[in-house]
């Protein structure tokens, strides 16, 4: 039943992409609930020149004006989430060296390698944190932004050069610190990462034995003592 879900979300994505079919259209192909395919699609609204080109085309104004409702319920939310977004960067812009300390403590907890003992590896699709754990691993590390390697992780349908520069702008990399991008094949039902918001999963990694030590035991001394605190 997952995979058939997962195929379905695919190809629902697929059709709104590559076709930009209106819901209608995509719900006679992909037999799903309304209300499971608004919530595939919902970051995926239809430009205001592609309604304009269907209505022309004789869709009904049923249709229509269901993805003009989208788009304007769309519209309050981003802007709901904008003001959230003000806030708690108010809010935040005035935080201690050691509370930024545990963030990046916190983050390779949940997102980092901790098997291998001689290299720190972190890796996330998201350019944003990649780019904080490899400024925060400068600061609190002393490891300089040369020192450090990316590698990408990318599916066999997406423009690797494309992607590869990506990473690259967003982080401010050299050529010589990518290696050779990992393509991986695409399976049936399995999310392809097809959306324009996703550049695959990039591995940001340096090596050095007593760097690990001191990121790892770092971690393990927060939570021994803190887990102590919240038992008392």
């Amino acid at each position: 039943m997952i995979v058939m879900k997962s195929a379905q979300r695919e190809l629902a994505i697929e059709l709104r992409l590559t076709h930009e079919l209106g819901y209608k259209a995509i719900a006679e192909q992909v037999k799903v609930s309304k209300s499971t395919l608004s919530r595939w699609l919902e970051d995926l609204p239809l430009s205001d020149e592609r309604v304009l080109e269907l209505r022309r085309e004789a869709w009904s104004l049923g249709e229509a004006s269901r993805e003009r409702f989208r788009q304007t319920m769309r519209a309050k939310r981003d802007e709901r989430e904008r003001q959230i977004y003000l806030v708690q960067k108010k809010k935040l812009s005035r935080i201690s060296e050691q509370s930024l300390f545990i963030s990046g403590l916190m983050l390779y907890a949940a997102e980092g390698d901790k098997k291998t003992r001689a290299e720190i590896a972190f890796s996330n699709t998201d350019s944003v944190m990649v780019l904080f754990f490899a400024l925060w691993l400068e600061k609190f590390l002393g490891i300089k932004q040369d020192k450090l390697k990316i590698q990408l992780h990318l599916y066999e349908n997406m423009n690797v050069h494309a992607e590869e520069a990506f990473w690259k702008k967003q982080l401010g990399m050299s050529q010589s610190q990518l290696c050779k991008s990992q393509i991986r094949p695409l399976r049936p039902g399995k999310f392809s990462y097809r959306e324009p918001f996703r550049h695959g999963t990039c591995k940001l990694y340096v090596g050095g034995v007593i760097k690990k030590a001191e990121l790892m035991l770092s971690i393990r001394a927060f939570f021994d003592t803190y887990s102590t605190r919240l038992r008392a």
